[in-house]
Parts: C-alpha cells; sequence; structure tokens
C-alpha cells in the first residue's frame, strides 16, 4: 500500500466507524484522556487503512453492539476492535508487522532454508502470535509430512498415476504460500516499502 492509497484509507476508516459511532454518543474509554483517545483514534485510522467499505461498516455495526463501559457508552479500546478487524477482513501478510518481523528474522529465514516456511505462514495466520519453540517442532512435523506427500505424487505422476484433486491442490497451495512467504522476506529486505 503505498501512500495515497493508505491516507484514502484511512479516510475511509474516519468515515465508516469512527465517525459514526462518535454521533452515536460513543464517548472515550475511562481513564483515557481526550489527547490519548485522539492518538487512539488516528492509530486504528492508520492500522485499519487496508479494510474495505463493506468490512469497515460490518466492524462498525460490531462495535455499536459492543461498547464498553458501565452504561455501554464508551468506544471500545483499539485492541479489541483490532481483534474484531481481523476477524472481519484480516490484513494482508505482507502487510502485518508480526509476518515481516518473522520472516525477516532467524525464524523465517530457517524456515525457508529448511523449507518450512508455507506452514509456518499458515501458523501465523490462523494464531497471529509469535510461534514458541513447541510450535515450531510442530509446524517442521507438518512440512515433513506434506513434502512427502508432495514426493509421492511425484513419483506417481512419473509412473503414469492420476493424482487426486486434494493433493493437486495441497500442492498448488504449498507452491503459492513459498511464494508468498519470498515476497514478505523481499519487502523486508528492500525497507518495508510494499
Amino acid at each position: 500500500m503505498d501512500a495515497r492509497e493508505q491516507h484514502a484509507g484511512e479516510k475511509r476508516v474516519r468515515e465508516h466507524l469512527i465517525d459514526p459511532l462518535t454521533r452515536l454518543g460513543l464517548v472515550k474509554p475511562s481513564g483515557m484522556t481526550v489527547a490519548q483517545f485522539k492518538v487512539m483514534q488516528d492509530e486504528l485510522c492508520g492500522k485499519l487503512a487496508y479494510m474495505t467499505d463493506l468490512n469497515l461498516q460490518a466492524l462498525a455495526e460490531q462495535v455499536r453492539s459492543m461498547p464498553s463501559g458501565k452504561s455501554k457508552d464508551r468506544f471500545p479500546i483499539a485492541a479489541k476492535v483490532l481483534g474484531w478487524a481481523a476477524q472481519i477482513q484480516a490484513p494482508a501478510d505482507d502487510a502485518s508487522p508480526l509476518f515481516r518481523a518473522v520472516f525477516g528474522g532467524a525464524l523465517g529465514k530457517a524456515a525457508m532454508a529448511e523449507d518450512f516456511a508455507p506452514e509456518l505462514l499458515a501458523h501465523l495466520r490462523s494464531h497471529r502470535v509469535w510461534p514458541r519453540e513447541y510450535d515450531v517442532r510442530q509446524i517442521r512435523d507438518r512440512s515433513v509430512e506434506a513434502r512427502r506427500r508432495i514426493t509421492r505424487m511425484a513419483e506417481a505422476e512419473q509412473r503414469g498415476g492420476v493424482i487426486s484433486e486434494e493433493d493437486q491442490r495441497l500442492r498448488s497451495a504449498r507452491a503459492q504460500a513459498a511464494e508468498k512467504c519470498r515476497r514478505i522476506i523481499a519487502i523486508v529486505e528492500s525497507g518495508g516499502a510494499a
């Protein structure tokens, strides 16, 4: 997302989320100053700029139905709103700081070198937290099984066998995921410009 797209996205967030909720009467969370609330709103605009109009409207509806505070008149904190937003429309993998940090660091380099990057990407997509040591072992085990299946497919094809649609989808999805990992690493290595 370039600067122009980011600015347009931030404007959409303000139009479809921040302003409508403010007009409905949702006020700053208790314990937060007016200045902190403005910073939180600006932060939400920046982080949610990737979302479509429809998904921002869906998020606004969800926030409207789940306000914070004893009187249910408070804007939820940004962490809650971002969590709900990720459920409605997850940010693109290459836009996620978590994905960039993982693939730009030692774990990502090991994943590419040892060919478990597609499974690491799938883990990050579903959990959205930094993988623990146990998680990495599980991810590596899944990659071993996936590579074993792909090897068996290749051998069967060489013998003239027919590959099931499910196996073809696995091979294709894994290749696409590996390419996505390479793109994330290229973005990190180029200084983060998408």
